[in-house]
């Protein structure tokens, strides 16, 4: 049902483009995800009962399609929908046990709206800087397994099936009515709070942690704020 409802909202907007002469532009980009412990991007190391965890961001990206809705000269609001695919590792180190590590990602659908505000900086070239909100759907709860053991499991819940993040953009771009505008850029995603909350377990004849009742689990806090580095390319006029 999400997936058909994102499907109309870019179907909608698609014909609006065509519907306005010149007015809006059309895009598709695509954003890797840079690994990086300074903006809360889940990257930590903890230890417990002699259990150390190590969570760790691995290659991730993001990509979509955009809108931008000319206002005048100056400003543009830009809209869209995206999909959203953040990859973990988690590990496991204690002295009784195989050392272990589980891998697995988290999936979501943004739908972002953003103000932009673009200086021309010499001909055909712009500088442009954006701030925005945006609605993220998760699609699920993951669980996933050690690669030694079964022994070893991680269950990632969601706070809840949805969030609101703050966005902001800064890059420059090349505009050409002919071949199209080509952008380069960098995008901070920071939810306003936590994600969700990963939960380690282990348990064989040797070692046993977490194997508790739930309110009393230990976990690991997913915040999920990010940087990106922004390819874009919007279709000519």
């Amino acid at each position: 049902m999400k997936s058909n409802l994102l499907l109309l909202f870019c179907l909608v907007f698609f014909c609006k483009v065509n519907g306005q002469n010149n007015l809006t532009t059309f895009g598709i980009q695509y954003k890797p995800i840079i690994p990086s412990s300074y903006f809360n991007s889940s990257h930590f190391q903890e230890e417990i009962n002699f259990f150390t965890f190590n969570l760790k961001p691995g290659y991730s990206y993001s990509l979509g399609m955009l809108l931008r809705q000319k206002v005048n000269q100056t400003f543009s609001i830009e809209s869209g929908i995206n999909y959203i695919q953040r990859n973990y590792s988690l590990s496991i180190d204690n002295i009784q046990i195989d050392n272990d590590e589980t891998f697995f990602g988290l999936r979501s659908y943004e739908l972002p709206i953003q103000l932009l505000t673009y200086v021309q900086i010499k001909e055909l070239w712009y500088l442009n800087v954006a701030f925005g909100l945006s609605y993220n759907i998760q699609t699920s709860d993951i669980l996933s397994y050690g690669n030694i053991s079964d022994n070893f499991i991680q269950n990632t819940y969601r706070k809840t099936g949805s969030y609101i993040a703050l966005l902001a953009n800064l890059g420059i771009e090349y505009r050409s009515s002919e071949s199209g505008y080509y952008y380069f850029g960098t995008s901070l995603h920071r939810p306003w709070t936590e994600l969700g909350r990963i939960y380690p377990e282990y348990k064989d004849n040797n070692a046993n942690f977490n194997n508790v009742d739930f309110k009393d689990k230990y976990y690991l806090e997913l915040i999920g704020s990010f940087v990106t580095l922004d390819f874009r390319y919007f279709f000519g006029e």
